[in-house]
């Protein structure tokens, strides 16, 4: 058997797992990134920890000895207690140091040691890390040296201070001696005082090495996720277009009667997939077609749509929220009354700019844009421009963020966010461009195809109009697959929870399926249902898709009977929605959940396999979880949670 290459795997695999993979290498990169940061904090807040530990050893050194001076002058013996009692901080240090240095580290010794060198307890273990991981390093080998100069210093202090205590204390002190050992005390804190300050500048040393790797180590890791990105969405793009290509050269060339011109495969993935249906005349083709309209109001930024007169023709909920104007407030305005006063008087130039040169645009990254708010409250925005079709001429589609939080983070954290955001731009401007594409090849195929009926009408063999149903067939197919999976990612994208009284929800979803509902004969029994917090939309399309299964999976001749419920149960809400349908087997209770998995064919039962794997999307992003029980034959419970 032939070895594939891993770019032959990566052609192959479904554009859904090509998504994956390349989110999941970008997230892997992405948290190596944050472990890289998470350490580098780390490390240099244990340099700030012995920083300021030596500067505990170095007071507490200096105030001893001042102690024990103090001592030979007033033969005070309060003086001398004071002496050991601020000694005990370079004693403590020097214990920490001889535990954390010997042949099997003594952990807890060190810990004592830095506790009683007055170090706080939450840095303890970081200065413990710290010294292991790094004491072969230049920088902190070279302050291990001075810190064990300046314990050996204080080892010497040590005897010579009992000496001058002893002398002091006896019957008959002799000055001479007394001031011998003071000159010896004098010296010995001279030598303490360098050392010291040796420790100092090594340890100052070391940080500035560590800040300088730990900068080329981010530096490494972002430049990794951004030509990662990069790589992954040229190669999904070069394999979408070469497809793409292909299977139009063969649309063109069947239109003109050439049947034995066939698209050549390229991959196994959904492409591949598509020129196959191509060449066999029964295989599913798609129509991809994205109306900006009904995504407006789901969309997560404020969207606002302007002709080229600069008149306001259509916002959603977002820009009511962002502005805090009401939609029929600035409905038919100039736009210029959602800009500073000092940004205005430039807009219109840029709005003719736009015009005459249009195309998707994305403005923030770099510039200082600002909206203004209804009570004249200016915030900063970044804007992506898309020009629109419309019947009445080109207009222009803006999406509005608010980025008040991101202008107030740190500047290395917001220049972080800044290439994630350029990144995700460009992804999301490649799938827009990448959709749009697909629409034009495929229209040109169902083009064809209709010319080819209208050609041969009459002329056609049952084998020739059995294909043509197929591809007519399969084109509503992916374009259902298509709308299923813009919803389906879509879906958090801007999470905005509230309180919503799920009883209205229901009823707004019930009058919706009003027809499907009179069509079967269904009848649906609504319970107490519970006022929750969660995003409304994502609610409605829950119970809309519990609801349409139980209505679609019902057993032939009988109606279906549907039952919604909630109950209390441990801190959460429990809710049900019981139907009398066909059941499902248990082994079978995973699997439904997980996206395109049907379990009837698409004669039997239309439909994607997204409506509940989007349920359990919907549940675990309010915190929930989502499970069936069932009787195969006897019907169904979806159950799930929310938090109370």
């Amino acid at each position: 058997m032939k070895r594939r290459s891993v770019f032959q795997w990566f052609g192959d695999i479904p554009i859904s797992q090509k998504l994956y993979f390349t989110v999941g290498i970008m997230a892997t990169l992405i948290a190596v990134e944050l472990v890289t940061l998470w350490f580098a904090i780390g490390t240099l807040s244990s340099v700030r920890a012995y920083v300021a530990g030596e500067g505990l050893y170095s007071k507490g050194q200096k105030d001893a000895v001042y102690q024990l001076q103090k001592f030979s002058q007033s033969h005070n013996e309060a003086d001398y207690q004071s002496f050991l009692a601020f000694m005990k901080v370079p004693l403590g240090d020097h214990k920490a140091r001889e535990a954390m240095l010997k042949p099997v580290l003594d952990k807890e010794g060190a810990r004592q040691g830095f506790l009683e060198g007055r170090n706080h307890a939450d840095d303890i273990d970081g200065m413990i890390d710290l010294m292991l991981r790094f004491q072969n390093e230049y920088h902190i080998h070279k302050a291990i040296d001075a810190w064990v100069a300046a314990d050996a210093q204080i080892m010497h202090l040590m005897p010579v201070a009992d000496q001058l205590h002893r002398e002091i204390s006896s019957p008959t002190p002799r000055q001479d001696v007394i001031d011998s050992l003071q000159s010896e005390i004098k010296v010995t804190n001279e030598k303490l005082t360098v050392v010291e300050d040796n420790f100092s500048y090594a340890l100052g040393e070391g940080s500035r090495w560590l800040e300088n790797i730990v900068l080329k180590l981010l530096f490494g890791v972002a430049l990794t996720v951004e030509i990662t990105g990069l790589l992954l969405a040229l190669s999904v793009s070069r394999g979408l277009q070469k497809g793409l290509k292909e299977i139009l050269r063969a649309s063109k060339a069947i239109a003109q009667g050439s049947f034995d011109d066939k698209a050549e495969v390229y991959s196994r993935d959904e492409i591949g997939m598509l020129a196959v249906s191509i060449n066999n005349m029964a295989e599913e083709l798609g129509k991809a077609e994205n109306k900006f309209r009904k995504l407006l109001e789901s969309a997560p930024d404020a969207m606002v749509i302007v002709n080229r007169d600069g008149i306001i023709r259509l916002v959603n909920a977002q820009t009511e929220k962002m502005f805090q104007y009401k939609r029929e407030e600035i409905i038919g305005r100039p736009v210029e009354i959602l800009i500073p006063e000092h940004f205005s008087s430039q807009h219109s130039g840029h709005r003719e700019s736009f015009f005459d040169d249009p195309k998707v645009r994305t403005m923030g990254i770099s510039l200082d844009l600002y909206g203004k708010r209804k009570d004249g409250e200016e915030f900063p925005v970044e804007i992506s421009l898309s020009p629109l079709e419309t019947e009445e001429g080109l207009w222009v589609s803006s999406a509005i963020r608010d980025i008040t939080d991101k202008k107030r983070d740190h500047e290395s954290l917001r220049d972080y966010a800044h290439k994630l955001e350029v990144t995700n731009n460009n992804l999301e401007q490649f799938a827009y461009v990448a959709s749009h594409d697909l629409q034009e090849p495929l229209r040109t195929i169902t083009n064809f195809v209709t010319m080819l009926e209208e050609k041969h009408e009459g002329n056609l063999d049952i084998d020739s109009v059995k294909y043509m149903d197929y591809i007519v067939n399969a084109a509503e197919r992916m374009k259902a697959l298509i709308r299923d999976l813009l919803m389906f990612s879509r879906i958090g994208r801007n999470h905005m929870a509230e309180k919503i009284d799920c009883n209205e929800v229901v009823n707004e979803v019930l009058a919706d399926m009003h027809p499907l509902i009179r069509e079967t004969g269904a009848s649906i029994t609504v319970g107490f249902l519970p006022v929750i917090h969660a995003s409304r939309t994502e609610i409605q399309q829950l119970f809309l898709n519990l609801l349409t299964n139980a209505i679609k999976y019902r057993r032939p001749d009988t109606a279906p009977e549907i039952k919604i419920g909630s109950e209390a149960s441990g801190g959460q809400w429990l809710f049900s929605v019981s139907d009398n349908g066909i059941g499902i087997d248990k082994e079978y209770y995973d699997r439904i959940f997980i996206i395109f998995q049907r379990l009837h064919n698409q004669d039997k039962y239309a439909g994607t396999g997204i409506g509940l794997s989007t349920s359990r999307k919907i549940v675990e992003l309010n915190g929930g979880k989502i499970w069936v029980e069932s009787q195969p034959g006897l019907g169904s419970t979806f159950y799930f949670t929310f938090p109370a």
